[in-house]
């Protein structure tokens, strides 16, 4: 599409007349004509006029092979760049949705249903939605904000994940402990170390997040 053409489609859909549009920049409604039928080209002051006007790029209106601001190299990179973003963003609610609803089945499977088969689809969930982020994650390490990502996801991941290997220790300690000891100690066990450790774990992700940047 030439820059007549263009300017003559932007104007349309504007419903502006030929009159209206000189009246903006302002010219005259012969040199709107004329730049419409290819005849004459309007000058740098003007095309920057036009630009404003119609809220369009002076790339766009002078590359003839350029069909919107989109074909433009600099905006379709950026356009690209927030694309891959948003997918990654996207995948990521998916990721801690699945890793919510896991720590679920493995909460209802121990303390409602206790039911160690519930337990494990639980955890089996965990392990596989990791192994497909790290799989998923080689295709964008090179990318610093996929980095991040990643990091982020496995600050999300601890608290998901740890609480039930933490559980696992804590019931083998008191197994292996020599004298009896309270109830409520041996409940509450699994929290201790689950919370420190989580808390841990995601302030050094966090630090090391705050380095790269």
């Amino acid at each position: 599409m030439t820059f007549g053409e263009k300017i003559q489609q932007l104007r349309k859909e504007r419903g502006w007349s030929q009159e209206r549009l000189a009246e903006e920049i302002p010219i005259s409604r012969q040199a709107v004509s004329k730049w419409e039928s290819g005849a004459a080209a309007p000058d740098t002051e003007n095309v920057v006029r036009l630009s404003d006007i119609f809220g369009v790029s002076t790339d766009y209106l002078l590359h003839d092979d350029f069909t919107g601001d989109g074909d433009i190299p600099a905006v379709k990179r950026r356009e690209e760049a927030l694309q891959k973003a948003r997918n990654r963003e996207t995948g990521m609610m998916v990721v801690v949705g699945i890793m919510a609803m896991g720590l679920f089945w493995q909460l209802a499977g121990a303390l409602i249903y206790q039911n160690h088969l519930i337990v494990l689809l639980g955890m089996t969930v965990h392990i596989v939605v990791i192994i497909a982020f790290e799989a998923m994650f080689r295709r964008y390490r090179d990318d610093p904000e996929a980095r991040s990502q990643r990091l982020l996801f496995w600050q999300l991941t601890v608290w998901f994940v740890s609480l039930f290997p933490c559980s696992a220790v804590t019931r083998i300690f008191w197994a292996l402990w020599p004298r009896p000891c309270l109830r409520i100690l041996e409940y509450l066990s699994p929290f201790l170390l689950y919370l420190p450790l989580a808390l841990v774990v995601t302030a050094l992700l966090q630090r090391k997040k705050e380095a790269r940047r």
